[in-house]
């Protein structure tokens, strides 16, 4: 019997692969527009140009890869706004070309803060604390959003509209 599956779930797997690729794409594409319902559930091009920004009111903000709806969820949503436009780039810039640097520094330097840990209550934090954090007192993003005296952007004029407006377009 699982020799029967198994070439269905090959199958399934290389849709969803197709799938997030396509998708991926798709989302780069500036012409595209979404409208209604889909801006409250899926990535658009604004929320894909918002997680990519460095601007500080734009940090650790739109996860979603392709939902969007979980970043709402659970509060990372942060919509693109006209007054502000979005500036790429990392906070920090790279030392290095090296693509294996590039693409696991952030890995590095998760496992250099765990070596360092000296409890386990210090590596929960550097595991599951908001970026920045450190023990005895990191610049967190919010720290940093509060010192500047800015906060998350909330109900601003990208916003889409409500959903029942929404459905009843």
């Amino acid at each position: 019997m699982s020799s029967i599956l198994l070439p269905i779930v090959g199958v399934l797997v290389l849709v969803a692969i197709a799938e997030g690729v396509i998708w991926s794409w798709r989302r780069r594409d500036y012409d595209w527009r979404a409208f209604g319902v889909s801006m409250w559930v899926l990535n658009t091009p604004s929320h894909h140009r918002v997680h990519h920004a460095r601007n500080l009111s734009y940090l650790d903000a739109n996860y979603g890869g392709v939902l969007i709806i979980f970043d709402r969820l659970f509060g990372t949503f942060v919509p693109e706004r006209n007054e502000e436009p979005c500036d790429y780039g990392l906070v920090t810039p790279m030392r290095s070309y090296n693509p294996f640097y590039v693409e696991l520094h952030g890995w590095i330097g998760l496992l250099k803060d765990l070596r360092k840990a000296r409890s386990l209550k210090t590596a929960a934090g550097f595991l599951f604390a908001p970026p920045g954090w450190a023990p005895g007192g990191g610049a967190t993003t919010e720290d940093l959003r509060r010192q500047a005296g800015t906060a998350v952007p909330t109900g601003a004029s990208t916003h889409p509209p409500p959903l029942a407006t929404a459905v009843d377009a």
